[in-house]
């Protein structure tokens, strides 16, 4: 007889629509929220890709968090679970996450800058990624990093400060070319004048609003 078994086959997060007393009091305890976990029946299926023998978890959890930091120009605490939850249920080491980082707080803030304000993580200052992040992603998280402290400052910048900013951040991989950084930089960023740039106004307002 055959034997059907259960694949992860995606996922749907549900918020709450509102912070809880519990989770403003202990914002690294509570999650607020929830994440709905879809699965498939499937007959002989491979199993779900095991971590391989003596892979570091750390370097997959650091990984996935840098991911998804880059992906929003910073994560939430949620943002981070969720993903891990999901990265951990599609390569088979849930089990193994649940086990050595119980408690994701210590490493978050041991690895990563907090703003309590916004409540996101991000990068360190001027640090690089030390995992491998898409290129474009990278770029993309640097680029807006920068911007945004210029911003604040009330500053603009010129391409070339720009890229003598960035460019040493990204050399722990592959270093983008000018023209890599410059498509980038047109898609997040709006030119003042003739040489300088800053964010697009109305990409602040979505993402800070």
């Amino acid at each position: 007889m055959d034997k059907c078994k259960l694949k992860y086959a995606g996922e749907v997060k549900q918020g709450n629509g509102q912070t809880s007393f519990k989770k403003r009091q202990n914002p690294f305890t509570v999650l607020s929220g929830q994440l709905i976990i879809n699965f498939r029946k499937v007959r002989k299926p491979k199993y779900i890709m095991k971590a391989a023998l003596g892979m570091n978890t750390g370097d997959i959890i650091i990984q996935t968090c840098e991911g998804i930091i880059a992906k929003n120009n910073g994560a939430t605490l949620e943002q981070i679970n969720d993903e891990l939850i999901i990265k951990g249920l599609e390569l088979g080491f849930l089990d193994l996450l649940k086990k050595e980082y119980s408690d994701l707080t210590p490493f978050l803030l041991d690895t990563f800058d907090y703003d309590e304000k916004t409540e996101l993580f991000t990068i360190r200052k001027d640090q690089k990624f030390k995992s491998h992040v898409d290129l474009n992603l990278r770029v993309k998280y640097y680029l807006y990093s920068y911007l945004r402290r210029q911003d604040l400052k009330k500053k603009i910048s010129s391409f070339d400060q720009i890229v003598l900013h960035i460019l040493p951040l990204l050399k722990n991989g592959i270093t983008p070319e000018e023209q890599t950084i410059l498509n980038v930089l047109e898609d997040i960023a709006e030119p003042v004048g003739t040489e300088h740039w800053r964010l697009k106004q109305e990409r602040q307002l979505k993402l800070f609003v």
